[in-house]
């Protein structure tokens, strides 16, 4: 007669571990720990060969901020292409941080403010600021000088009195922009 024993044992399936015996046959015990801690292989078991950790094509993070569409490839996380950082803002110099991601950092470039009345306009503080007021005097006192934003110098034709250098004339008067006796 022969006696049950609780001895180990193999069942022959490599999905079980600490098999032991029990009612005269080898059970199989609990299934073995496969997960590889790697997002990029699906885990599983094959009871012939155990352990299967298969790479896979699932998107991933690769702990890259300064890459999108990271994709896992041959079991590894590998970074897509990098994210555009332009912020459209002359006065700023874009550039990505792999911790932090994208940075925008103020500069001082020149800059157009798009005011036809402001020279040597300069970024500041992440803004373009316009700069001096151009020279507008045209030297001719039969002008009004001005600035308009938008086209800048402006001289209009006045009608102030004036000198035409000639003295047989008298009540000079600025005419379409000249000096007529």
């Amino acid at each position: 007669m022969s006696t049950d024993n609780t001895a180990s044992c193999n069942d022959g399936d490599a999905c079980t571990t600490s098999d032991t015996c029990a009612l005269g046959a080898c059970l199989g015990g609990a299934a073995p720990d496969c997960d590889d801690s790697n997002g990029c292989t699906d885990d599983s078991c094959n009871s012939a060969s155990g352990c299967i950790n298969a790479d896979n094509m699932t998107s991933c993070d690769d702990g890259d901020a300064c890459t999108t569409s990271d994709t896992c490839t041959a079991g590894a996380c590998l970074g897509g292409t990098a994210p555009d950082c332009d912020d459209t803002n002359g006065c700023t110099d874009d550039s990505c941080d792999s911790a932090s991601g994208c940075v925008s950092t103020d500069n001082t470039a020149s800059c157009d403010d798009g005011d036809a009345c402001t020279t040597s306009d300069t970024c500041t503080a992440g803004a373009c600021l316009g700069g001096t007021a151009p020279d507008c005097d045209d030297v001719n006192g039969c002008t009004d000088d001005s600035c308009d934003s938008a086209s800048g110098c402006v001289s209009t034709d006045n009608t102030a009195s004036c000198d035409d250098g000639d003295a047989c004339t008298t009540s000079d008067t600025c005419t379409a922009g000249a000096c007529l006796g």
